[in-house]
């Protein structure tokens, strides 16, 4: 950023005038009394979620520590080497590896703002800078000239810290959240799908069952069946238009949407990324449409990977990488979506699929997955609605949460740059 972009009293500064610059080290692993719990030491798998690194894979001891260069907590780790960009701030005294500068920032500078500035102006330089090779890096000596724009008040850079880090510990607050919904999701899973809900007296309330019997995807209750998506759809399974059929040529912007396997996230089919065809190529290939409770698998790579069709889907096309099935009426749909995100199915999708080089399924395997079902249907749409009731609760907390970070990008870009000011 040049000067005469930022106001009279901000300027651009060099990350070597900022504190000083540390690159860390491994020390001797031949040495195994180099390592030990004493001191954290550092790479990047341990920075890029969250702002602080407060535990780490490995720690040294004193000695090692003394090899691998020590830096003070509240230091700026930024990666150089590899994983360009992650950067985060020394919860206590640390040690790095070799592919991490630190920024030791002095007493005339805020270190949080430094974090932030290096977020905002810092990363984009330095991805740039390192190129693209087989394992970019970015050297400590042209680190150390990266500029940065900062406030020539202290006090100002710690009023801009301060906002932002506000944000932060908001968006710390709603990934708990997320994170304990999901969990509770997860043994609400294992309950139902093993327990059940029941069955229902002549007053409607839920009975639990009292028997259950061993399967292959473990016990259920013993009025429950073990069958498979061949028998739960009767047959009704499909796989997308071959590229014979329909080729890159003729997606365009607009049009009726034909899903892929990117499409598919978080179990419903994501329309914003889907590529699209005229409805007139549509019509001609409108078996391979979507209605309301089919279930789309990837049929290459992430072969778990699936969706829902609900209202806002219906209507698109099972494009090439998919594979379609649609469950009897006897069978609820959002009960499969259900009991499909249980780690027993994934892992059996995963290991029955074929190919080494990419994992690839196809109708005659997906038929074959077993599945546990209530004989009743009113069991399947209870154990649907408790675990939707959850997902609904995750949900709002993931729109809170992209919410939070689009306000976190939009206050960075202001007042990063002096475009804002704060009083101080």
């Amino acid at each position: 950023m040049r000067c005469n972009q930022l106001p009279d009293d901000w300027h651009v500064l060099q990350i070597g005038n900022i504190g000083k610059v540390v690159t860390g080290n491994t020390p001797p692993k031949v040495d195994q009394q180099n390592y030990g719990s004493d001191v954290p030491w550092v790479s990047p798998f341990d920075m890029g979620t969250g702002k602080y690194v407060t535990r780490t894979r490995n720690s040294l001891s004193v000695e090692g520590s003394k090899l691998a260069r020590i830096v003070p907590a509240g230091s700026v780790l930024v990666t150089c080497i590899a994983s360009i960009g992650k950067n985060a701030i020394a919860s206590r005294a640390m040690c790095t590896n070799q592919q991490i500068n630190t920024v030791v920032v002095d007493a005339r500078h805020c270190n949080e703002y430094t974090y932030y500035c290096i977020e905002q102006h810092g990363v984009p330089l330095l991805q740039k800078y390192a190129g693209r090779t087989a394992v970019p890096i970015v050297s400590k000596g042209l680190f150390e000239q990266l500029e940065l724009p900062f406030p020539k008040s202290k006090a100002e850079q710690q009023k801009i810290a301060a906002i932002l880090t506000a944000v932060d510990d908001r968006l710390d607050v709603i990934a708990r959240q997320i994170e304990a919904t999901q969990t509770l999701k997860q043994g609400l899973m294992q309950t139902l799908f093993s327990r059940g809900i029941g069955t229902q007296d002549t007053n409607g309330h839920w009975v639990p069952h009292t028997e259950f019997k061993e399967t292959e995807l473990g016990k259920i209750p013993a009025e429950w069946t073990l069958t498979t998506l061949g028998s739960v759809c009767d047959g009704a399974l499909q796989t997308g238009p071959f590229g014979s059929q329909l080729h890159a040529s003729e997606y365009q912007d607009e049009g009726i949407p034909v899903l892929m396997p990117k499409d598919l996230e978080r179990c419903r089919a994501k329309l914003a990324t889907a590529a699209r065809i005229s409805p007139v190529r549509a019509e001609e290939l409108s078996k391979h449409k979507v209605f309301i409770g089919d279930l789309l698998f990837s049929r290459r790579g992430d072969v778990a990977r699936f969706a829902l069709i609900d209202e806002e889907s219906e209507g698109a096309l099972c494009g090439t990488g998919c594979l379609k099935a649609r469950p009897t009426a006897a069978h609820s749909s959002p009960f499969l979506a259900q009991l499909l995100q249980l780690d027993v199915v994934r892992v059996w999708l995963e290991q029955n699929a074929v190919g080494q080089t990419m994992p690839n399924m196809n109708t005659g395997i997906l038929s074959s997955l077993p599945l546990v079902m209530p004989v009743n249907r009113r069991e399947q749409d209870e154990i649907a609605r408790i675990l939707e009731s959850v997902d609904s609760k995750v949900q709002a907390l993931v729109i809170k949460q992209s919410h939070f970070a689009r306000l976190k990008r939009g206050l960075m870009q202001k007042l990063l740059t002096g475009e804002w000011r704060v009083r101080t």
